[in-house]
């Protein structure tokens, strides 16, 4: 964005070369109103819809701006010659400004984001039903979207060239908050912290080019700004990253409702690019959501702690020495470890409700932050070195204490899925000549996890050494054959 002589603020939008560099081509869309409903009504109309006409119900130019009936014409001539010069001075500019709060009344700035019911429509329908928090850029991006959809109705035989800048231009948005809020190493092949629809759609954005390209130099200004963003003492940039990751979907559901039309109005051999950006493009949002979830959700909460006090130390050699789960008794108390991770998840819901963050990225927060604890529970486990079948039963009720704790600190509609924690507890008590096919088809546990399994029930039950070596040669066995 730039300031005009007289303050006005100007977008630099460039649909293809040349084309509205001074911004003065979103005055149109600032006096038609919504692009979206636009966009829609003119593109589920019929191709011929496409020639630049004012529709009805728009704003009839004003005598002030000495411009006559021709303006359309003159308009048109210049889009096709692959560029709008529609220049007017700060006060115009200004008087546009304020035209446009004058007609939306629900525009206000929350936060860093503004929260707008977009459009004039009041019929309920789009975002103006949503009223969803979008950040100035995003802001920006609907203002890209109407002048694109605004040149496919002039520029007909253009019409694929301009869908494809369309197209890169949300493209280049997902690559800018990945490169701000992503974890740059999951765009390695062999990562797993990243979908590999996500992965496609980034690299074929950046199209050669690095993260570095998109992001802001680090050092005074955006740079250190954007460093401070991300420190701990603002929780990494919890809220900011809610905003951002909010306003892309929000911006990608009104997108998809431009399908039908576009599909319509675009060459046949268009199909394969816009299926393709639909399907694909649109569809990774929700990928980039949940990878920069799940990121800060192992960010703000702290279970590095959590396995080694669940385990037992790796100094239990000494057969008088008894592991934490190697009971004779079974006890009606939980353990300690049980309070303090729910002290743990008590400090991240606090954290989660200083950031305001919305309702649905609140609930996908949590379900991470469970399925992380879920995880841990389960490795913890594993490195218990003796149980008993008394320890065992401590074991289930640690859980079912720790997933009561966790049912009144999560919010509705959270998953709270427990299940992996379950499974591998109660395993313990599956029948000796079953468990090479429990092993066989509980891929969610890693080989260490099942050979821990196996070694505390061969030590509370009184398995043979052969038994025992057998079972684990044939894990390994089938762990391997499950990565070729």
């Amino acid at each position: 964005a730039s300031r005009g002589q007289g303050g006005g603020v100007k977008f630099g939008v460039a649909a293809f070369g040349g084309v509205a560099e001074d911004g003065s081509g979103f005055n149109t869309w600032i006096e038609k109103g919504n692009p979206f409903i636009e966009g829609r009504d003119s593109l589920d109309a019929s191709t011929s819809s496409f020639d630049g006409a004012i529709r009805p119900g728009q704003k009839v130019p004003r005598a002030e701006d000495h411009v006559g009936e021709a303006e359309d014409e003159e308009e048109n001539a210049e889009v096709c010659a692959a560029y709008i010069d529609e220049d007017e001075d700060s006060d115009e500019n200004d008087n546009n400004d304020a035209e446009f709060k004058k007609k939306e009344p629900d525009v206000r700035i929350a936060g860093k984001g503004f929260s707008v019911l977009g459009g004039s429509d009041r019929d309920g329908k789009g975002l103006s039903a949503r009223n969803p928090t979008l950040t100035a850029s995003s802001l920006y991006l609907l203002q890209s979207v109407a002048e694109y959809l605004r040149l496919m109705r002039v520029l007909t035989p253009s019409m694929s060239v301009i869908f494809q800048g369309f197209c890169s231009l949300f493209e280049r948005t997902m690559v800018h908050i990945f490169g701000v809020f992503g974890q740059h190493a999951a765009l390695e092949q062999d990562s797993e912290r990243m979908t590999p629809r996500l992965r496609s759609t980034l690299v074929q954005a950046m199209n050669g080019s690095t993260l570095a390209s998109f992001m802001p130099a680090v050092g005074e200004g955006v740079g250190a700004e954007a460093s401070s963003v991300l420190s701990s003492g603002n929780l990494y940039g919890l809220k900011e990253r809610a905003v951002a990751l909010e306003s892309l979907s929000c911006i990608a559901d009104e997108l998809m409702g431009l399908k039908p039309g576009l599909k319509q109005a675009l060459p046949h051999k268009e199909e394969q690019k816009l299926e393709r950006f639909f399907g694909q493009t649109i569809s990774s949002v929700q990928d980039l959501r949940e990878h920069v979830y799940r990121q800060v959700t192992g960010l703000l909460l702290n279970l590095s702690w959590v396995a080694e006090t669940i385990g037992d130390s790796d100094k239990l050699s000494d057969k008088l020495k008894v592991g934490k789960y190697a009971k004779k008794e079974i006890s009606t108390d939980h353990s300690k470890w049980v309070d303090d991770l729910s002290a743990e998840l008590t400090q991240f819901g606090a954290k989660l409700a200083c950031a305001e963050v919305t309702t649905e990225a609140l609930v996908m927060l949590w379900d991470f932050a469970i399925a992380e604890t879920a995880s841990t529970i389960v490795d913890g486990f594993s490195r218990v070195r003796k149980c008993s079948s008394e320890g065992r039963a401590g074991m289930i009720l640690d859980v079912q204490m720790l997933h009561g704790n966790i049912r009144r600190l999560a919010p509705q509609g959270t998953k709270e899925d427990f299940r992996i924690v379950d499974t591998y507890v109660k395993a313990f008590y599956t029948p000796q000549e079953e468990m090479m096919h429990f092993c066989q088809t509980h891929l969610e546990f890693s080989q260490t996890q099942k050979v821990a399994l196996i070694n505390q029930m061969a030590g509370a039950f009184g398995w043979a050494s052969s038994v025992k070596s057998e079972m684990i040669a044939g894990i390994g066995a089938n762990d391997s054959d499950a990565f070729v």
